[in-house]
């Protein structure tokens, strides 16, 4: 029997006593197809439209090979293998229109039943495998977000606030977040709301806060130690004002 999806294409063979399945993926042709076209024409930058317009088949052989779980064409599993030159030139629209607020649960639990024995991985990713499926469950619940699908953007920012705060406390680089956690909400609103096509979004998200936090004043502690614990940082501030008494 032949089985064909929309994602791939899966070959089964049944016999008496065993089914046999091979699968082969699809998406290595649809993503030679487009990359041969950018190399054709060498546009400055591209959108759907742009390919639509250059290459109907191109853009035919997409929409049936990659579509996500609201049939839409999953731009992000393409762009993603482009070569990185087209990459930066990708542009989703010519011009972003605000969403408009909206609520659907059913919406966000379709997403999240599709990966429910994943969602593990949101807080706990225990290999580069998971840290995958990680990535690929918060960029759905993205593009439900930047829809306008406020419990999508709810349910991001509830686990975003959690690893961040593991970063605070595990990672030099956004360390200095520490004290600064009044800024944590606004900062994670902004890269729902801006968060393009094109990589990873966890690795967007860090990059984002370490970028912020150069720009932040450490807070320090009067308890501090020094000189291998002999010694606060209170006990110098005492002796300075000791001094200037």
């Amino acid at each position: 029997m032949l089985e064909v999806t929309k994602k791939r294409f899966a070959i089964k063979i049944t016999g008496a006593n065993s089914t046999v399945e091979v699968i082969v993926n699809n998406f290595q042709k649809a993503i030679q197809k487009l990359n041969a076209l950018l190399k054709k024409r060498k546009p400055k930058t591209f959108n759907p439209e742009w390919i639509k317009q250059n290459s109907k088949s191109v853009y035919a052989h997409l929409f049936k090979n990659f579509q996500t779980e609201t049939g839409e064409i999953d731009w992000d599993s393409i762009t993603v293998r482009l070569e990185p030159t087209f990459q930066k030139r990708w542009k989703r629209y010519e011009k972003k229109v605000p969403a408009v607020a909206y609520e659907d649960r059913e919406e966000l639990d379709f997403i999240l039943a599709k990966y429910k024995d994943k969602l593990y991985t949101l807080i706990a990713p225990l290999c580069k495998e998971d840290k995958q499926i990680q990535d690929q469950i918060m960029i759905r619940l993205v593009r439900l977000a930047q829809k306008g699908n406020t419990l999508a953007k709810e349910y991001v920012a509830e686990f975003l606030t959690i690893i961040i705060y593991e970063w605070i406390e595990n990672s030099k680089f956004i360390a200095r977040w520490k004290g600064h956690t009044n800024g944590i909400e606004k900062r994670i609103d902004a890269c729902i709301r801006n968060y393009r096509y094109s990589g990873s979004f966890m690795g967007y998200v860090f990059r984002s806060f370490q970028c912020f936090a150069r720009g932040l004043r450490p807070i320090v502690s009067l308890n501090d130690r020094f000189l291998n614990g002999k010694k606060e940082r209170i006990d110098y501030v005492i002796q300075e004002d000791s001094l200037c008494a």
